[in-house]
């Protein structure tokens, strides 16, 4: 009875009401504040200070409906008819210290956070510029605001005293939001920039605040009202205030503006921004990427003196494919300005795409110039992988990855590598860092291809189904899920999967009769593919067309592109169809030839993976060296990942070797392996709970 009586007071003191009104209401006034405050860029301690205000206001406010009431006659103390007259100020007081307590709990890793020296491992010179907020709400207007973000974030990164966060990385957090000290941290930054553009008419209304990372406050803030031809000079007036606050009396040399040309800036803003949507897309719309070059074109019409207008039609032609196109403007762009990052990036993915070797001084050069460019990281990592300059790439794709952590498929690029170069126990860590961060179909198929490259393809394949049922509608999972049940030698259930396989599949599968016309179509179709006439080249010399295979590689390049500047790992494939295709028409002298230049080649991949020593070995079985050939051969074993079948068996130096026993014992070898994979694979599956 005595709780029912203490019920029965607080209803009559209207307690139970007084707390339902006073939660309300603060509630309902906090996002007001925090609304005002974001959208003012106001410091940030002004929503703290109102939510502590809510918070210590509640006990008081209840003790206050408990003692008192308001009447008619103004406030009266309460009648006390329960008998717990002196117990309702204890329970009041308890109720405050309570409430206290809990807010300092609450509110004590944020106040931690203000301490600059709990971040020690983040450079205090590190800084991430978020998208800026389309505050106009029209979509017409989002390529401003997106633009002014980039071309901050571009400029900001030629300051070489300045650390930047990668775009992707930038993008990625500004889109989930969440407080400033989660954000820098996940950014591996101290400082955030972010802001809102909104146009009313003929005027921009541009806000923007720098925000350290570690305490949330806000250090510097302003904003303009500017016309659109003022967009120009606006972002060199921010730039250099933002500089200002984070290198206090810093003599560092800013750059100029990309361009002096409102109408050619805003051409620029246009271009940047049809091409990412491409960038960002896993297919590229073509129709999307001839628009921006149009734009690309009309701001080099507008402004021929700026070095970025160049360098950005350049690098999207190359995305398009049109070489030919792409060579003037590259050219131009880095004889206005030879220090551009981006220019000497996208000459030496010019150069690598014409297969020439200068190529990898380029891609080195855009480093040296602009130590936070992930993508020139990354470009210059694959183009030392491809030359066989295995020291350094390793901790290439992880610099590019700490510039751009929120990226999965940098991810995606150092977990290949690891698996390539046989740190499986590397491989793994990282595996657990993507688990950390990433959670859907596109990372449980990155995943699966990190794990089949250690040659785990049992739990590899358990990652591939994940992906499948998660997004049913997506070909690309199947087909990798077909392409894993290929190589542990399951061939009903890839054909199960994948009915109609690409010509890619069609050579793990033999099935050399059905790609042949298919290859032949498409060659027609793309004439400017590689990999469909290596494709094609490898299944003519399968079925001993070697004539046919000589005249499909005759266009691509080789041998002499390989010797020079290999640019995908099919290049070196093409060039070992070529040796055994002139093996096949007893054009033995050439064949030897390239086989002594392989073999005695000074850079090869230093690493335990099948490819190198098979390739190896290859060589020395033209060369008639069958004994080193099998011993070479003998190393493949070793090799985590399992060596596809059509590689071993159907390549014309190896089926040399068939009557040789200890050839029979490798393919024995891997056979094994398979089978042992097959053997397993019921039970991952269900540790994983999965099916197929």
């Amino acid at each position: 009875m005595a709780g029912k009586s203490l019920f029965a007071e607080l209803r009559e003191r209207k307690v139970v009401q007084a707390a339902a009104i006073y939660g309300a209401v603060a509630w309902g006034l906090t996002e007001v504040i925090v609304t005002v405050v974001e959208q003012l860029f106001l410091p940030q301690w002004v929503s703290t200070l109102a939510v502590i205000f809510f918070v210590v206001g509640f006990p008081v406010a209840m003790f206050l409906s408990w003692t008192f009431d308001l009447t008619s006659e103004g406030i009266r103390r309460t009648n006390i008819k329960s008998g717990r007259g002196t117990a309702s100020i204890a329970l009041s007081m308890l109720l405050l210290v309570a409430g206290t307590a809990g807010l300092f709990l609450l509110i004590r890793p944020a106040m931690e956070s203000g301490d600059p020296d709990s971040s020690l491992d983040i450079p205090p010179n590190s800084v991430a510029v978020l998208p800026f907020d389309n505050a106009s709400r029209s979509i017409d207007d989002e390529y401003l605001s997106l633009g002014l973000s980039d071309a901050l974030r571009d400029q900001l990164g030629r300051i070489s005293e300045l650390r930047i966060a990668a775009r992707s990385s930038s993008m990625a957090i500004g889109r989930l939001g969440g407080g400033a000290r989660s954000s820098s941290e996940k950014l591996g930054v101290r400082h955030l920039v972010e802001g809102s553009l909104r146009r009313q008419g003929d005027v921009l209304h541009v806000s923007v605040q720098l925000i350290d990372g570690a305490s949330g406050l806000s250090q510097w803030n302003e904003t303009y009202e500017r016309g659109p031809s003022e967009l120009v000079s606006l972002q060199q007036e921010i730039m250099e205030r933002v500089v200002k606050e984070i290198l206090p009396g810093s003599q560092a040399a800013l750059p100029a503006s990309p361009t002096r040309s409102s109408t050619a800036n805003e051409a620029l803003l246009l271009g940047r921004y049809y091409e990412q949507q491409v960038r960002d897309s896993q297919e590229v719309d073509e129709e999307l990427l001839l628009k921006a070059i149009g734009h690309y074109r009309e701001a080099v019409e507008l402004d021929p003196e700026s070095a970025l207008a160049h360098s950005r039609l350049a690098g999207a032609l190359l995305y398009l494919g049109d070489l030919d196109a792409a060579e003037a403007p590259i050219h131009r762009a880095l004889s206005l300005d030879p220090s551009l990052s981006e220019a000497q990036q996208t000459i030496g993915l010019f150069y690598y795409a014409r297969g020439l070797p200068e190529a990898l001084a380029n891609l080195e050069r855009a480093v040296e110039l602009d130590p936070d460019n992930a993508d020139a990281l990354t470009d210059y990592a694959f183009a030392r992988w491809m030359r066989a300059k295995d020291e350094g790439v390793v901790e290439l794709y992880r610099l590019a990855l700490d510039i751009d952590r929120h990226s999965l498929s940098r991810y995606a690029a150092l977990g290949l590598m690891l698996g390539q170069q046989g740190r499986p126990n590397e491989a793994r860590e990282l595996i657990d860092r993507i688990l950390e961060r990433f959670d859907g179909p596109d990372s449980y198929r990155v995943i699966s291809q990190i794990l089949a490259n250690t040659g785990e393809l049992d739990t590899a394949i358990a990652w591939a189904i994940r992906a499948r049922n998660s997004e049913p509608g997506n070909s690309d999972h199947v087909e990798w899920l077909a392409e894993l049940y290929t190589d542990i030698g399951d061939l009903q259930t890839a054909m199960q999967l994948v009915p109609d396989p690409s010509i890619g599949l069609l050579i793990k599968m033999r099935r050399y009769d059905e790609l042949i016309p298919i290859a032949e179509e498409l060659m027609i179709d793309e004439p400017d593919n590689a990999l469909i006439r290596y494709f094609l080249a490898y299944a003519y010399h399968v079925v001993e067309n070697f004539e046919g295979a000589i005249w499909v590689l005759s266009s691509t390049g080789l041998p002499e592109s390989v010797m020079t500047t290999p640019r995908i790992s099919w290049d070196w494939e093409g060039f070992f169809t070529l040796m055994n295709s002139s093996l096949g028409m007893e054009e033995v002298e050439t064949a030897r030839g390239l086989a002594e230049w392989f073999y005695n080649k000074p850079d090869h991949h230093n690493n335990i993976d099948w490819v190198v020593e098979s390739l190896m070995a290859c060589s020395l079985s033209v060369l008639g060296r069958t004994d080193e050939s099998l011993d070479m051969l003998e190393l493949v074993k070793r090799s985590p990942r399992l060596m596809p079948r059509h590689a071993l068996e159907d390549t014309l130096c190896f089926r040399r070797l068939a009557d040789e026993s200890r050839y029979q014992a490798i393919i024995d070898h891997f056979e094994a392996r398979r089978a042992e994979l097959r053997k397993r694979l019921p039970a991952t599956l269900k540790a994983f709970d999965v099916v197929l």
